[in-house]
């Protein structure tokens, strides 16, 4: 089996080497329509989710909505469908360049694409197929973990399990990570055994429909070598991945520092690394894509037969140009100083300013416990521009200044924000959990952080709804207007018709 694979990664690495350039041109093409198709599609989405919102603008919690409706679910199916599909079509113009090179036909880039698209008819069919199949294998499972989700980590707020990690946070994770590996696990061996199917409609005249069972009858006894195969090729790509990111990483360190003094020229030198990181990744993802579809055909030629290219005519190989290692890199360094030369051209005339606003999230969260009196004190004593405050209503009708909807993380005490009145909050320690010298911390009110801010520092008040609010916006603006500190403060929310109000 290892002698198997060994030779395998040798036709595959001989393949590429011969391919490469061909390869670069057809990867280039189908960014370029994948980019064509989702810019409009993306724009429409948004669109979309503008007009069911009914708003000029959402919030994260409005695209969290709509992709859960119906018509959102719709619409993450249809990108993630398309992007398989120009993906196979991708697949498909390469693995008729490795199957030309294998057998020294002449193919170009463009012979290669035309070749794939006159059977678009298949391919597409074949797509659809292989989406609804991936379908009826992953939903089931993902509806699993959504219901293990629900049933065991929503009777507190999020923020408790992501923080504290309680036992049902741990149960629900480790259930929902058995779901998601068993469903990845039957993924897998099912898209081993489908392996051949794409070699089998480009390479023969069977159907689509049927294309699928044949790939499973050829594949029968070679599947635990085609995984290996399949595993050793991902495990390379990502270990190609990694160095690639890596070396970037470690320029980027060493480059930098020495432009920390000027914002224009910093801007440039980030504009630069961006550009070399985005031809970096091109570069990566052609050798992974390309060495994958010599997989195919490899793998096609050992299981079946040799692959047939109707329409290509044999000749002698005639001298072309390689893109050889040292081209590429050349490549990408004249790429990283045109894209250089247009963001220096670009920032003519822009005049960069340096002032920088601080906001203090939560108060200064990091060296006190969150939106506490203590956190605002140490925010102002830092020196910050901005006290950031969350605000909700009591059951007696105050506001109070907390973020979660409950006690849960704070304190462990089970105590809802809107079910529970101030002075049974004010009650609770809500300093100890971050460090015992705070175990004084009571929930504040807003009236008494914006006292405590006063001619020292601004603050932005987010409404925090949780779909029990009475009359918030209304109270914390009163509140505001009695303080006198209407040009002091900022209000915002996820929510906009908080805002509108």
């Amino acid at each position: 089996m290892v002698r198997f694979i060994l030779q395998c990664l040798q036709a595959v690495s001989a393949l590429l080497s011969k391919s490469l350039g061909r390869i670069f041109l057809i990867h280039l093409v189908y960014i370029a329509l994948g980019i064509l198709l989702f810019a409009p599609l993306f724009g429409v989405l948004t669109r979309l989710i503008l007009y069911f919102a009914g708003r000029p603008m959402i919030a994260d919690i409005d695209i969290l909505f709509f992709l859960l409706s119906p018509l959102g679910m719709a619409s993450l199916i249809l990108f993630g469908a398309l992007f398989i599909a120009i993906s196979i079509f991708e697949q498909a113009s390469m693995m008729i360049i490795c199957a030309a090179s294998a057998q020294e036909i002449s193919c170009s880039a463009k012979q290669a694409i035309y070749y794939t698209w006159k059977r678009t008819k298949e391919i597409f069919s074949f797509s659809i197929r292989l989406i609804l199949r991936i379908l009826l294998i992953t939903l089931p499972f993902l509806f699993v973990a959504a219901v293990i989700a629900w049933l065991l980590i929503t009777k507190y707020d999020i923020n408790y399990y992501l923080s504290l990690k309680p036992a049902e946070f741990l149960l629900a994770a480790s259930l929902i990570a058995f779901t998601l590996l068993l469903m990845l696990v039957i993924l897998a061996r099912k898209l081993v055994a489908w392996s051949l199917t794409l070699p089998l409609i480009m390479f023969t005249d069977i159907a689509p429909a049927a294309s699928f069972s044949k790939s499973e009858h050829l594949s029968l006894g070679n599947r635990n070598i085609a995984f290996l195969s399949f595993m050793t090729w991902a495990f390379a790509a990502l270990i190609l991945g990694a160095l690639t990111l890596g070396a970037l990483q470690l320029f980027g360190s060493r480059l930098i520092p020495y432009f920390s003094n000027s914002l224009n020229l910093m801007v440039i030198v980030l504009g630069g690394i961006a550009a070399l990181g985005a031809l970096g990744n091109i570069l990566v993802s052609t050798i992974a894509s390309g060495s994958f579809a010599s997989l195919l055909v490899v793998l096609y030629g050992r299981f079946h037969t040799a692959p047939e290219l109707h329409g290509l005519s044999r000749s002698h190989p005639r001298r072309r140009l390689r893109f050889t290692f040292s081209r590429l890199i050349v490549l990408l360094i004249s790429g990283t100083i045109i894209s250089a030369a247009v963001g220096v051209w670009l920032l003519q005339g822009i005049q960069a300013r340096d002032n920088i606003t601080i906001y203090a999230h939560r108060g200064a969260a990091g060296t006190a416990p969150e939106n506490t009196l203590a956190a605002i004190r140490q925010a102002i004593t830092d020196g910050t521009d901005w006290v950031e405050i969350d605000v909700q209503e009591t059951a007696d009708g105050k506001i109070a200044v907390i973020h979660d909807s409950d006690l849960m993380k704070l304190a462990g005490v089970n105590l809802k924000v809107y079910e529970s009145t101030l002075a049974q909050l004010k009650e609770v320690d809500v300093g100890s959990w971050f460090n015992p010298d705070f175990m004084a911390e009571r929930i504040p009110t807003l009236k008494e952080v914006l006292e405590e801010a006063r001619g020292e520092s601004r603050v932005l008040i987010e409404l925090k709804y949780y779909g029990h609010d009475q009359q918030l916006e209304k109270r914390v603006v009163d509140i505001v207007e009695q303080e006198n500190m209407v040009d002091e403060i900022a209000i915002m929310s996820l929510k906009y018709d908080g805002i509108q109000k």
